[in-house]
């Protein structure tokens, strides 16, 4: 059928017909974004920056984006504990956790203290008996 065309012969460079793809760049810009706004890491800075420093970078556009009327952007930013440019995404989640946590202790020290049988009728009011 000559009006297939794989992806190993669209990239060559970066696809393997036997072995997939190689490029771990290429597999995190071709996975499908939840949001149409999104970012997609495409590596890391593993060295502390000095506030400052003047950063060169040299890209190389090997993936169109004009057909889709989107925009490609480098983003350097630093990253917060729990991951991700919000900061206080994550610690919301410690803090609903960490409630979460204390209410559950707390039912079960009350179902300690005073354990309900269960299937007792005296807590049921669903008729007038």
């Amino acid at each position: 059928d000559d009006t297939t065309q794989y992806l190993f012969e669209t990239y060559p460079m970066v696809v393997s017909p036997i072995e997939g793809v190689l490029n771990e760049h290429f597999v995190v810009w071709m996975r499908t974004a939840a949001l149409p706004n999104f970012r997609k890491l495409y590596g890391y800075i593993n060295v502390v920056i000095p506030a400052g420093s003047v950063l060169t970078f040299t890209v190389q556009a090997n993936w169109a984006v004009e057909q889709s009327q989107s925009a490609k952007a480098l983003v350097v930013s630093d990253n917060y504990i729990f991951g991700g440019k919000n900061h206080w995404l994550g610690t919301m989640f410690i803090a609903v956790g960490g409630i979460a946590s204390l209410l559950g202790v707390f039912f079960f020290v009350i179902q300690i203290m005073y354990p309900r049988k269960l299937g007792d009728r005296k807590y049921l009011k669903y008729k007038e008996d």
